[in-house]
This record gives C-alpha cells, structure tokens and sequence, in this order.
C-alpha cells in the first residue's frame, strides 16, 4: 500500500530539485551553460538502486550529460545526487521503495 504521505513527499523533493536548478543553484560554475530537465514520477516505475537510476537517464543520452567520471556526493534515506563535473542527476525514492529519476542538469 503506498501511502499518501509517502508518495506527497516524492513531489515535494522533485519540485524542490527543480525550483532550486531552475533558479540557478544547480551547482554549475559561471562561465558556463546548463540545461535543467525535470523528471518527476510520472508513470515511472523505478529502479531498485539509485545506480540504476542514474544509468537510465544516461541512456538517454541527453545533449551535453556526461557520459562517463559519474560519482555519488550525496545520499540519503530517500534521495541521491551523483555529479559528473558539472552535470548532476538527482534521484529520489518513491513510497514504493523504488528510486526514480527526478532531475537532470547537464552543464556546457
């Protein structure tokens, strides 16, 4: 049973990652350009780690994302962030226990 609780979380910290990258806080440097996506939970099923996660947003091979040097900098019971340079894709955990893409920021 997912609880509503649960699953209002999952938006907040997705519209959170969003309002914060879109306001320019998405951890790139000034003389660069970034491109901010937004994933949120739609019809997303999740992924049982946050690696594999991650993988599934580079296999979309989003313009300018990084495709290799990927690290995890943070995480926590519900939410990752792994950064490569100035790229960043944030993950989160939905009320199912399965983590999804919720934000990608890739820097040129």
């Amino acid at each position: 049973m997912v609880s509503q609780n649960g699953s209002m979380r999952v938006r907040v910290v997705v519209a959170v990652i969003a309002c914060l990258a879109a306001a320019g806080v998405s951890g790139c440097g000034h003389d660069v350009s970034c491109d901010v996506a937004g994933y949120g939970a739609g019809g997303a099923s999740g992924y049982q780690t946050p690696q594999q996660a991650l993988n599934s947003a580079l296999a979309q091979r989003m313009q300018w994302l990084s495709a290799t040097g990927w690290v995890l900098k943070e995480k926590t019971a519900h939410a990752a962030t792994f950064t490569s340079g100035d790229d960043t894709v944030d993950v989160v955990k939905t009320a199912a226990g399965t983590w999804i893409v919720g934000g990608v920021t890739a820097c040129h």
